[in-house]
Parts: structure tokens; C-alpha cells; sequence
């Protein structure tokens, strides 16, 4: 019988897809209400993904170019 590994929780393979994850799931949210993400909070999201961006980054981030407009 085969068995499947995932990635330990805190190697960084297995902290990126969790950051994929929420990526995902805070995507499909916008997309729920009819919104889209912007090409720049897409940018955003790629360095929080890449894990360049901590989450709080990404959300201070993406709350500054809102209130440009």
C-alpha cells in the first residue's frame, strides 16, 4: 500500500503552500463578491507566497495602495 508525505509543517516547502493556500482562499473570496485583485496586490501576494513579504507586510501593503484610490 502507497502512503503520501506532505511536506513537515514548519519546512519551508511545507510554510509555502500554506501561503499558497491562503492566497487561494483570500482570492476566491474577492472573486465570491465580484471583486478582482489589482496586478499590483497579485505582485504583493507573489512575494508574500515567495515568502518576502510576512502576512502583515502584505496586508499593511495592500491597505496603502486602497487608500490611494
Amino acid at each position: 500500500m502507497g502512503t503520501t508525505t506532505a511536506p513537515p509543517k514548519n519546512s519551508e516547502a511545507g510554510l509555502r503552500l500554506r501561503r499558497e493556500r491562503s492566497v487561494r482562499e483570500a482570492l476566491a473570496t474577492l472573486r465570491l463578491e465580484g471583486l478582482a485583485p489589482t496586478k499590483q496586490v497579485l505582485a504583493l501576494a507573489d512575494e508574500y507566497i515567495a515568502g518576502r513579504l510576512a502576512a502583515k507586510e502584505l496586508t499593511a501593503a495592500v491597505r496603502r495602495l486602497h487608500k490611494k484610490s
